[in-house]
């Protein structure tokens, strides 16, 4: 019987079973534990909400939403959800635990042959077909949400900001959601999507696994989403000239700006996989008693590759798939997917019928019954102003909120709510705006446990407006500084109070906070960084002046760990 590890030998017990360890990975609201089952006597991995978010309902909502949608997902290439519960104060997952490491990581190392890339792809095609057969959309498909076991076998995790048609809305209309760098068009516009969204961040994905960056970057979130709307990603075949031709096809046509441009589904990304040679299905497709007598007996073969269920060798040389064992033509592994969806999507036709019939009902009582202001969060503050006309009403702007994520004028809460009359005949609106820059007027390195000093003379180039220039903290021999102190950081003073810091690294893989100093007692910790190359951490409150402190470090060359800062910027 497996031992606890020493890292979960001494950590507190939750809920009288998951012994907690070392931290595997933080996020923008949670925390992720190495963790030992005391009951079943096995490593897990245990997801908890980061305080004080735990405290927050609607954190706690999205993050009850994830546990639902797992709850509902069985496949080889989706992280499995062994327990979910809550204690008095939080809620907390509990999934297997994967040894291994992130696409994130492996893609570090530089970028993929294509025979391992199609292999990788196909399978986290496959577990996200299963996920959209159940009626989930995942919606945040990128490389650090795809594990790769010690075995090469993928698995998506991550379902936080899944979405299923019969869900309860979390997120506020018109927000958006996913990552940057990974997220559809129909994203960037906050629009309703499907998995054909999931199909286009995996063609991403794709892209950077062969080319070892995404198509689309910048020096910001406004930046990098216009160029998924507008630019055409730059050819692959100008980055690798190795690639064949059907491969380069069948990535570009994942990145179609319009979704019925794309594959329509992962199956038939699946079959274009399958079709180069470029992916073995990890399971036998369902077929009839009868498709199986009639392959043994040699009848019945499809066009393209054919491929053993259960895997394949790869040829060095070709960087292709070999056939292994009993074999079964892509055809039949679209024709036995094409079956289960056909059924599936009797279901969900009856579904979206009653929910019209619901919705036409609805609305014939709030026309019949008339009055009250009308439902304008969402929407631009010129649609806002035509319906309120229309209701015979006016506008009045009470407050504007900075924010990345929306563009300007966009509406985020109304006063009064949608059908109930105004005394005054005024709708009171809170809508965003274009953030505006706040100046710094000191920045100073701190180092309180060494020897006070941390490179500073090179503090200008965190506010030269540069990213070719960075500030870099002292090298040191691992991530733990060399077990010498427990982080170093940069002190800031402000012109006015910020509500919002984005910080730009050119390295990802440390870990940080964002802290403010209090008159008594230690700082309060403000947000959690990831390490992700662009971080936007909005405040509740104005900032005049704070610490961002560095607690994990990366690695930057062989032996030598830090962290290095191109930007620091502030709005308001």
């Amino acid at each position: 019987m497996a031992d606890t590890t020493d890292e979960t030998a001494a950590g507190p017990l939750l809920k009288n079973r998951y012994r907690l360890g070392r931290v595997l990975g933080r996020g923008g609201m949670c925390i992720v534990y190495q963790a030992w089952d005391t009951r079943l006597q096995r490593n897990v991995a245990v997801k908890r909400l980061e305080p004080p978010l735990n405290e927050d309902p609607r954190t706690r909502a999205r993050f009850d939403r994830e546990g639902r949608a797992l709850a509902q997902l069985s496949h080889p290439n989706l992280v499995t959800l062994i327990d979910r519960g809550s204690t008095e104060n939080e809620d907390y997952l509990v999934f297997e635990y994967v040894e291994g490491r992130s696409l994130k990581e492996l893609t570090r190392d530089g970028p993929l042959g294509d025979a391992e890339m199609g292999q990788i792809a196909g399978q986290v095609a496959e577990g996200l077909s299963a996920a959209h057969l159940a009626g989930i959309v995942h919606r945040d498909v990128k490389p650090q949400n795809i594990l790769i076991d010690s075995r090469g076998h993928a698995k998506v995790t991550d379902f936080g900001i899944a979405t299923g048609a019969d869900w309860t809305k979390v997120t506020r209309a018109g927000s958006i959601i996913g990552s940057a760098r990974y997220m559809s068009p129909e994203q960037v516009r906050s629009k309703p999507v499907d998995a054909r969204s999931d199909v286009y961040s995996l063609g991403v994905v794709m892209y950077e696994m062969l080319a070892g960056h995404p198509p689309f970057d910048g020096t910001n979130m406004p930046e990098i989403a216009r160029r998924h709307l507008y630019d055409a990603p730059p050819p692959l075949s100008d980055i690798r000239g190795d690639l064949p031709t059907g491969l380069e096809r069948v990535v570009m046509r994942c990145l179609e700006k319009l979704p019925e441009d794309r594959f329509v589904s992962m199956d038939e990304l699946l079959g274009a996989l399958v079709g180069l040679g470029l992916y073995a299905p990890q399971r036998a497709p369902e077929v009839s008693d009868a498709h199986r007598r009639q392959h043994r007996r040699g009848g019945g073969e499809g066009r393209g590759s054919r491929y053993s269920p259960a895997g394949a060798s790869f040829d060095s040389g070709s960087g292709r798939a070999q056939p292994t064992g009993d074999f079964v033509s892509d055809r039949d592994l679209v024709r036995a997917r094409a079956r289960r969806q056909r059924a599936n999507r009797r279901w969900k036709i009856l579904g979206a019928v009653l929910a019209v019939l619901v919705i036409l009902a609805v609305v014939l009582t709030l026309t019949l019954s008339g009055g009250g202001a009308p439902a304008v969060v969402g929407l631009s503050l010129d649609q806002a102003r035509a319906l309120a006309t229309d209701a015979g009403m006016q506008v009045e702007v009470a407050d504007q909120v900075p924010t990345f994520d929306k563009p300007a004028g966009t509406v985020l809460e109304q006063d009064p709510a949608p059908e109930v009359d105004s005394s005054d005949d005024v709708l009171r609106l809170t809508v965003t705006r274009e953030p505006t820059p706040v100046s710094v007027l000191d920045l100073k390195d701190a180092d309180p446990e060494g020897d006070n000093t941390e490179h500073p003379d090179q503090l200008a180039r965190l506010i030269d407006g540069k990213e070719s220039t960075s500030w870099t903290t002292e090298l040191y021999r691992s991530s733990a500084f060399g077990n010498l102190k427990s982080g170093v950081g940069l002190d800031f003073t402000l012109e006015e109070p910020a509500s919002i810091v984005e910080i730009v690294s050119p390295v990802e893989g440390w870990k940080g906070e964002l802290l403010q100093e209090v008159s008594s007692g230690p700082a309060a910790r403000l947000a959690t960084l990831d390490g992700d190359s662009n971080q936007i951490i909005t405040l509740r409150e104005g900032l005049t002046s704070g610490r961002v402190w560095f607690t994990e470090l990366a690695q930057l060359t062989e032996g030598k760990w830090g962290v290095e800062i191109s930007e620091m910027r502030f709005y308001r």
